[in-house]
């Protein structure tokens, strides 16, 4: 027997994914797929951006279950849900989804996750915990021993597992930093050449971040300017080289801030083509051996889980009264 169709939404800061899925083993089919502005874009018009998505799909199946993760359960999206603490089982997401009250479709929330750091001071995801859940699925040796992933995007994570369970995480605003940097300052004197990319402009860039001139990366963004200022880059290499400083930034802080981060330590990469280029052109010259995977397998992979597991287990969800706050 078939089992019904769902659709799964990634809904993040800069982008909104939403995939038309058949259920399968491990990944589902993707029947069709959508896509449009994210969080920030949409504000004030969630529910109608949503329904430009899916709403052709809902119209030819309004039985369809919908999922939905990441920041737009934020405080700054259409739904606010709580954050559940760490450590967390992944698998904890299905019994805290919470139940969105839209009169349009059956749509189901994921929650974030909360991290206390070490130093003080907090950390929190929306949209990676169902991303790792996917990969666990994907890849079931990762829930044996101590693991560490590495999510790049717009706010990159670097989470710590520890016998399947989210111990910690941090991230780093690798992403966001890029984007204001590229469309809102100086550094970039024309639109870069989104086809184009230019491999050894990126690791000339991480090079700088390493030795002392690395500490003055401020200094070093600057360097992108100057470059294109005499002829040394052209546009496309000037935004290679600037996505290899803050690539490099982000490792070496990355290293610098977690003790466990030794030199025989193995990361997890999970991010679209591009980053994980980067992230792993990075990594692997310093050191570390990298496993890649593809971010949309992971994402997909995980709403599977939920969609077939609440189907299966007939697990009752949190009511809409768990959400924080509602924006249209």
């Amino acid at each position: 027997m078939t089992e019904p169709a769902f659709i799964a939404i990634d809904w993040g800061a800069s982008q909104l994914k939403a995939f038309l899925c058949q259920p399968g083993v491990l990944l589902p089919k993707v029947l069709a797929s959508a896509s449009g502005p994210g969080v920030a874009a949409a504000r004030g018009q969630f529910r109608q951006t949503l329904l430009t998505a899916v709403g052709d799909w809902l119209r030819q199946d309004a039985t369809l279950q919908v999922y939905m993760a990441g920041h737009i359960t934020s405080s700054l999206g259409w739904y606010q849900t709580r954050y559940l603490p760490t450590p967390c089982l992944p698998q904890a997401l299905l019994p805290a989804l919470v139940q969105g009250q839209c009169p349009d479709m059956a749509l189901w929330l994921s929650t974030g996750l909360r991290c206390a750091l070490p130093e003080g001071g907090d950390d929190v995801m929306r949209g990676e915990e169902v991303q790792i859940l996917g990969l666990l699925q994907l890849a079931p040796e990762l829930r044996l021993g101590r693991q560490l992933i590495c999510l790049p995007g717009t706010h990159t994570k670097w989470v710590w597992l520890e016998h399947g369970e989210i111990r910690h995480f941090r991230t780093s605003m690798t992403g966001e930093l890029y984007a204001l940097l590229t469309q809102h300052s100086v550094l970039l004197q024309q639109a870069e050449d989104a086809t184009e990319f230019c491999p050894a402009s990126f690791i000339r860039g991480y090079q700088q971040m390493q030795g002392a001139a690395g500490l003055h990366w401020l200094h070093q963004l600057f360097a992108v300017r100057t470059g294109q200022l005499f002829g040394d880059m052209t546009p496309s290499q000037a935004s290679a080289y600037l996505s290899g400083i803050l690539v490099g930034a982000d490792v070496r802080g990355w290293q610098a801030n977690e003790p466990c981060a030794g030199d025989d330590c193995d990361v997890v990469l999970a991010g679209n083509p591009r980053l994980n280029f980067c992230y792993q052109e990075a990594l692997q010259l310093a050191g570390f051996r990298v496993r890649t995977f593809d971010i949309t397998d992971a994402t997909l992979a995980g709403f599977g889980w939920l969609a077939q597991e609440q189907r299966r287990t007939g697990v009752i969800v949190t009511t809409g009264s768990a959400i924080l706050g509602c924006q249209a």
